[in-house]
C-alpha cells in the first residue's frame, strides 16, 4: 500500500475533505471574526485612555454699541489668567452698566477678561497730549491681547520697561493690512514718534480669486475644529471612539497641510496681486511716519504652532523680511525668540492660539530690545 493510499484510508470515518470553496469560507471567517477581535480590543483601549477627540465651547467676545468697552469670554481657566467669572453674584448685572449684555453666555462661556477704548479705540485710559515720548502700537487681535489682561499685553509691558515713553495700545482685532493703514492714518494726529506694526502672518489682501478659493477650518490661531456653539456633550455609550479619533487625526492632517499652503501662498504668486498691495499699504504706512519726522518699524510675530520642532513658516518669514527690506522699511523678525519652546504654553486657551501674557512679555522684550539697539 502506497503513501497516497495510506494517507486515504487513515482519515476518521465519517468525514469528508473540505472542497476548496468551504476552505476559503472558512478562512474567510476566521479572518472576520480576527478582525472583530482586533476592533473591539483597540476600542476598548481608546476608551480606557481616553483618545476620544476634546471639544470646548466656543469663546465669544461682546462690545457695547459705541465699542468702549469689551469683554472675551472662555469655558475654563486653567492658568488663572482671566478676572471676570460670570457666575459669581452680581456679575452680569456689573458687565450690563458697562453696556454688556452678557446673561446668555454665563453658563458655558463664564470666565473672561475686560477690555477698554478710549474715544480713539485703542486699549486702555483716555488719550491726551503727549508728556513723553509716544509710542503707537497698530495691528489685530495679537496687537490688541485678544485673551490677555490689559496690563499683560506686549504695549504695556513695553511702558513699564521704559518710565520715558508712553505706549498706546491701538490694535484691533479681525484687521488686515488696508484696514490697519486706514486706521494709522486716522491715528497720526496723535503724533507718535515711533510706530510699530505687529504684524501677523494672515495680514496680507487676498486677492479675489485667491480668496474664493480657500476652504480651511483653520488658521493656525483658533482651532475651529474643535469648538461647539452651545454646552459640550461627551460622546454616547454607542458612539464608536476609534472611529472618531482616527477620522479626528486626518481631518487635523488635511486642514494643517491645507492652511500651511495657504500662508505660503499668501506671500507668493498665487496670491501675487493681494501681495503687491499689502507691501504698498505698509510703503505708505512707513512714508507717511516718516514724513512727520517719527519710526515705522514691522515686527512680525509667528504663529504659536511647532515652534521646538520643524516650524512650517520659516520660509514665509524670510520672504516677509526681504520684501520690507528691499523698500528700505525697518523690520524685526521675532522668530528666533520664540524658538524651542512649547507653543502651546503660549496660547490663552487650548483652542485660541492668540499670544498669552508669556508671550506678550517676549515680545515686549525683543521690541525693548531694536528700539534700544536703534537708539545707542
Amino acid at each position: 500500500m502506497d503513501e497516497a493510499t495510506a494517507s486515504v484510508r487513515t482519515r476518521p470515518a465519517g468525514t469528508k475533505a473540505l472542497t476548496s470553496p468551504k476552505r476559503s469560507i472558512a478562512k474567510l471567517g476566521l479572518a472576520l471574526g480576527a478582525t472583530v477581535v482586533f476592533l473591539f480590543l483597540a476600542e476598548l483601549t481608546v476608551r480606557v485612555l481616553g483618545l476620544t477627540p476634546t471639544r470646548w465651547t466656543q469663546p465669544r467676545h461682546v462690545e457695547c454699541d459705541d465699542k468702549r468697552n469689551g469683554l472675551d469670554l472662555y469655558p475654563l481657566d486653567a492658568d488663572g489668567e482671566f478676572d471676570v467669572d460670570l457666575r459669581e453674584p452680581g456679575a452680569t448685572d456689573a458687565q450690563a452698566m458697562r453696556g454688556l449684555d452678557v446673561a446668555e453666555y454665563a453658563e458655558h462661556t463664564p470666565l473672561g477678561i475686560t477690555f477698554r477704548y478710549s474715544t480713539e479705540l485703542c486699549r486702555g485710559d483716555a488719550i491726551g497730549p503727549a508728556q513723553r515720548s509716544r509710542l503707537l502700537v497698530v495691528g489685530d487681535s495679537f496687537a490688541e491681547g485678544q485673551g490677555v489682561r490689559e496690563g499683560d499685553t506686549f504695549s504695556a509691558q513695553l511702558a513699564r520697561m521704559d518710565d520715558t515713553r508712553e505706549v498706546l495700545n491701538c490694535g484691533r482685532r479681525g484687521y488686515d493690512v488696508s484696514d490697519v493703514h486706514d486706521f494709522l492714518t486716522r491715528r497720526l494726529s496723535l503724533a507718535p514718534d515711533v510706530v510699530v506694526y505687529a504684524y501677523t502672518l494672515n495680514d496680507p489682501e487676498q486677492s479675489a480669486s485667491f480668496a474664493a478659493r480657500q476652504t480651511f477650518l483653520d488658521d493656525w490661531i483658533l482651532d475651529r475644529r474643535r469648538m461647539v456653539s452651545g454646552p459640550v456633550h461627551g460622546p454616547s455609550f454607542w458612539e464608536p471612539r476609534l472611529w472618531s479619533a482616527l477620522s479626528e487625526r486626518l481631518q487635523a492632517a488635511e486642514v494643517a497641510a491645507a492652511t500651511t499652503r495657504w500662508y505660503r501662498e499668501m506671500v507668493g504668486e498665487p496670491n501675487a496681486d493681494g501681495w503687491r498691495r499689502t507691501l504698498d499699504h505698509i510703503g505708505a504706512m512707513d512714508g507717511a511716519v516718516r514724513a512727520q519726522g517719527g519710526r515705522f518699524l514691522v515686527v512680525i510675530q509667528p504663529l504659536l504652532v511647532q515652534l521646538d520642532g520643524d516650524y512650517p513658516f520659516s520660509d514665509v518669514h524670510q520672504v516677509i523680511t526681504e520684501a520690507l527690506q528691499s523698500r528700505d522699511i525697518e523690520v524685526l523678525d521675532t522668530l528666533s525668540d520664540f524658538r524651542g519652546l512649547d507653543a502651546s504654553s503660549l496660547w490663552v486657551h487650548p483652542s485660541d492660539r492668540h499670544p498669552n501674557a508669556r508671550a506678550h512679555a517676549i515680545l515686549a522684550e525683543a521690541i525693548d530690545d531694536a528700539l534700544d539697539e536703534s537708539a545707542r
